[in-house]
This record gives structure tokens, sequence and C-alpha cells, in this order.
């Protein structure tokens, strides 16, 4: 699932491949990832219109038009965008295409599972008011490590549980949540507002340290997904179970965490354990 190294590497590419071209041609599909919007719909606020930048804050990509609209984009499951040549045929789960002036590429958005959301903005002020509803963007905020532990001090939850919520922090699901508390030695279930600063500033450098590692491995024109037939799998915990860690051996272990898979090192991730754990 795209997290937010995936959808910044969806942004790096969206800026090369779209910013400054005029889109000259719109076909979409209806439903699903389009949702409350029609493919007329869509098409009328693309037609005609150039891109002038690129946005990513968490997991949500804002493109900014040239008539002051933004279009909204979340990648969901298994969403990215993709060139073509004019005349090869989309591939499959293609859900919008768009032709651009003055290129000799298509530029496609592919959505086989349909769990993506495109929406458009009239005005830039609404598209603020979307991303004001989410938490500070999860880059930025783990940079700053003494901010990440006032914030995610604060929190009752568990703390995987307060890593993921999008409203606290946007940007980490759940592969960067395992590896950042991985990396910290932190146990999952310990409760935010349980752990000392010292815990919560090396689950900042975790995090964000399992990011960037991520947006250096993607070199490639195209995401691969970890879900994808023979897709490597480059993480030191998630995805793991009954294999030991990459950096330590530990072996690794899978608990459920309010519906959510959560892989972990019991013997390496003690600080903050909780006497029972929280469901």
């Amino acid at each position: 699932m795209p997290e937010l190294p995936e959808v910044e590497f969806a942004a790096r590419h969206l800026r090369r491949w779209l910013v400054g071209r005029r889109v000259v041609g719109v076909v979409a599909q209806p439903g699903t990832p389009l949702r409350d919007l029609t493919p007329e719909a869509l098409a009328a606020g693309l037609r005609g219109r150039v891109a002038t930048g690129v946005r990513r804050h968490g997991k949500q990509l804002f493109v900014d038009l040239d008539d002051g609209a933004v279009w909204a984009v979340h990648l969901g499951m298994t969403g990215k965008f993709v060139r073509r040549a004019p005349d090869e045929e989309p591939r499959a789960g293609t859900r919008v295409q768009l032709r651009l002036a003055d290129a000799d590429d298509a530029l496609d958005f592919v959505d086989p599972r349909r769990f993506g959301r495109l929406r458009l903005f009239p005005t830039g002020a609404e598209a603020a008011a979307e991303i004001a509803r989410l938490g500070p963007d999860a880059l930025d905020l783990c940079a700053d490590p003494p901010a990440f532990a006032a914030r995610l001090g604060a929190a009752k939850t568990p703390i995987k549980v307060a890593l993921m919520d999008q409203a606290r922090l946007a940007g980490v699901g759940n592969i960067y949540a395992c590896e950042g508390l991985h990396d910290a030695g932190v146990d999952p279930w310990a409760r935010g507002g349980d752990l000392p600063p010292d815990a919560l500033a090396a689950l900042a450098v975790g995090v964000r340290a399992a990011m960037v590692a991520s947006l250096e491995r993607e070199t490639d024109d195209e995401i691969t997904y970890l879900q994808a037939a023979k897709a490597h799998n480059p993480f030191r915990v998630y995805g793991r179970l009954g294999l030991g860690c990459t950096c330590c051996g530990a072996p690794v272990e899978r608990a459920v965490q309010q519906g959510r898979a959560t892989f972990w090192t019991p013997d390496r991730q003690t600080i903050g354990r909780p006497k029972r754990r929280s469901r």
C-alpha cells in the first residue's frame, strides 16, 4: 500500500512528466477512483489546463492547475501514474488517461484494485482546508525529533496506532510504523504518553531513516509495490513473519493491532512494554 515514500516518488515523477504541460485529452472510467466525480466532470476540470505545480502532504498529492483549481490524488492500495506511447494500448487497471500537448507520451492513472480517490477542488483554499484536517507531514516532523516527541508523547493510545493516525501525523502507514518502532527498540503496544522523550526522538529518527531508505531505493519510472508478484522485500521486519530481522537476526513475530498486522521482534523491542497488550 502506498505510504509517504511511494507518494513522494509519484510526486517527483509528476513534476517531470506533467508540470508545464497542457492537458488536451482526458478519458476516464466512471466509479472509483473517481467516486463522486463523473468522467465528464473530471475531463471538464482538466482539459485545457496546465499543471503549475505538484505538492505532497502525507499520503496525498495535490496538482495545482493554472485556473486556480487543484486536482487531488490519493493512490489508495495500488494506484500509480505511468507513461506509455500514444499508440500503445493502456494496461489493465487504467482508470484515467491523459493526453498532453507537445508530448510524445501519454500519462495514465492505473489503479487495479480501485481503492484510489481522485477529486477536484475549485480553489486552492478548499485544498488547503483538506490539508488542514491532516497532521504535520511525517518527513518534516520526523526531521525535528523534539517536536515529534512532544506531539506523539501526548498520545494515550498504543504508539503504533498513534503513528498511523493521519490527523496526528500524516504519511506513516503500517510498513514505516513497524520499521521505525523496530529501529528505535520500542514496543508497539507502549503508550505514547508512557515513553520517555529520548525513545520518542529515536522513533522519529527511525521512521525518517526507513522512509529515506525507500526513496533512495526507487530509481525506476514505476513504483513497485511489495504485494506485486516476485517483488523483493527490502524491509527489516515488515512482512518477515517466521524470519529473522535483517539487521540483528532476532525472530520476527506478527500480531494484530486495531485490525492491522504488526511485525515486530519482542526480544529487541522492549522499551515502554506494558504489562498487558491492548488489541
